[in-house]
């Protein structure tokens, strides 16, 4: 009889739907006289049915290479972490500091713009992939002027060299133990 019983599967073999990072999956392993098969379920479609006649079975959780690849290149990018707190904000220099960081994110090739639209007097609009976990974001221009933008680049320079600096110390540290 072949032994052969590979990694979990990446959908529910009864409901169909992926398996999201962190999910509990349990799984099974079978013989078909010939050879082990194994069958993985979300937890939520599990019953003891699927489990009679089965030579093992266990849980787990469902481990996601790319979900936590995108945690580490988000938690890296200090210009990313300082756009999302700012977007969050309905203050203009936090809105004009946001609009900045999305544009130099964009140059970057983190963020995709998928539309742009003008909505008169109001703010302008520009809708944005993060292509690290395929998030839509809507990024505001409320007709920021020249100062505001001026202002906003110095502050987004200087948070920026702080969060650098503030890394750097972290890696002398980590070094030097």
């Amino acid at each position: 009889m072949e032994v052969k019983i590979g990694k979990s599967a990446k959908i529910c073999l009864r409901t169909g739907k992926p398996f999201e990072h962190g999910d509990e999956v349990v799984s099974l392993v079978k013989s078909d006289g010939t050879a082990f098969i194994r069958e993985d379920y979300a937890q939520s479609a599990w019953n003891d049915e699927l489990g009679k006649g089965a030579v093992a079975v266990w849980t787990t959780r469902y481990h996601d290479p790319n979900a936590e690849l995108e945690q580490e290149q988000e938690a890296a990018s200090p210009l990313r972490t300082i756009f999302y707190e700012a977007v969050a904000s309905e203050e203009r220099p936090d809105l004009a500091r946001a609009f900045l960081a999305a544009q130099l994110l964009r140059r970057q090739k983190a963020f995709r713009l998928i539309k742009e639209s003008e909505r008169g007097d109001e703010a302008s609009v520009a809708l944005f992939v993060d292509r690290v976990g395929n998030r839509l974001i809507e990024v505001r221009d409320p007709n920021l002027t020249f100062g505001e933008l001026q202002q906003a680049k110095l502050e987004l320079q200087a948070q920026l060299e702080a969060l650098e600096s503030s890394e750097e110390e972290k890696k002398d540290d980590v070094q030097s133990q």
